[in-house]
């Protein structure tokens, strides 16, 4: 009896120290997470330093532009990699991230409001011109000197960019852009076909737009000063 009773013992403490060695395990990875960090399980994959970038997307996903300090690197969602490409010719760095999808799509200004899933994140220390092409995509507390950007069959949204000098921002293919509570020196907008822009509490010193008939041009907030 006196055996039983000295296993039990031997049994239940071995128990107890192999709960408390997983507890302090566990809780020594759930210290490594960064909360405030919502890419912390994406792949990581360099990028060559550039100022002229040129993207390719899906109207399923959305593409994310932060600030780096100095290096350029691409964060991507492991189950995504495979869609995902770049080259560099020249200055120019091309990125496509390109799914297969099917059925109805909605069209740039349908995403205008939201933004989508996110796959794919970008982290560039520098940025003067960026062409997109069948994207959604969103820049997110940037600055720059100059910024030049040209939408087709594309939504951009921007929260937090600062321009120094001039952002000349080109939409057409029906492209849609949302430009948020920004701060510019200069707003230079062109809006061809059907193609849209709203400003939605945008700052900046001048504004001037060339427009198309068919096209929409919004203002909203502190924008509103530039309704004529």
């Amino acid at each position: 009896m006196k055996t039983s009773y000295i296993l039990l013992a031997v049994v239940t403490l071995l128990t107890l120290t192999g709960m408390i060695a997983t507890d302090v395990l566990l809780k020594q990875e759930y210290d490594k997470i960064d909360w405030k960090n919502p890419y912390q399980g994406f792949a990581k994959k360099s990028l060559p330093m550039a100022k002229h970038w040129v993207i390719e997307g899906t109207p399923t996903k959305e593409i994310m532009i932060l600030k780096s300090a100095d290096s350029s690197q691409a964060l991507i969602d492991p189950d995504e990699r495979k869609f995902y490409r770049t080259r560099q010719q020249g200055d120019t760095v091309f990125v496509a991230y390109t799914p297969d999808y099917n059925g109805n799509q909605s069209g740039p200004r349908n995403a205008a409001d939201y933004e989508l899933g996110i796959p794919l994140v970008l982290r560039l220390p520098s940025l003067q011109t960026l062409r997109v092409k069948n994207g959604r995509l969103t820049i997110r507390d940037f600055s720059t000197d100059n910024l030049t950007v040209n939408l087709m069959n594309s939504r951009l949204r921007t929260h937090g960019i600062t321009v120094s000098n001039a952002f000349d921002l080109i939409t057409s293919q029906n492209s849609f852009a949302v430009l948020g509570e920004d701060k510019y020196q200069s707003l230079n907008v062109t809006v061809q076909d059907s193609s849209g822009v709203q400003l939605n509490n945008t700052q900046t010193e001048t504004f001037t737009k060339i427009a198309s008939p068919k096209s929409e041009v919004q203002l909203r907030g502190q924008a509103l000063k530039w309704l004529k």
